[in-house]
């Protein structure tokens, strides 16, 4: 018989979507980069990087990916802070 997991708390993943979220967010602006300007350099949909920031979404990795290269930095350091 197959076990199912066990559900995922949803305030957990809201917060930890909202922080990475922030942490973009911070990223994008300390380039002073608009929204527009990091959704074309990592060849993604503006409106779905804005989803991002906000929270609203869960990026798969490789859409982390493609923030951590148009950012210029590592996936660790685009991650970093998270436990």
């Amino acid at each position: 018989m197959k076990q199912s997991m066990p559900p995922r708390k949803k305030g957990d993943r809201l917060a930890v979507g909202i922080a990475f979220g922030k942490r973009v967010r911070e990223l994008r602006e300390a380039k002073d980069w608009t929204l527009e300007v990091l959704a074309e350099t990592a060849k993604m949909n503006e409106l779905q990087v804005g989803h991002i920031e906000r929270g609203a979404s869960d990026p798969k990795l490789s859409t982390m990916v493609k923030l951590a290269k148009a950012l210029g930095i590592s996936i660790s350091e685009l991650l970093r802070g998270f436990k």
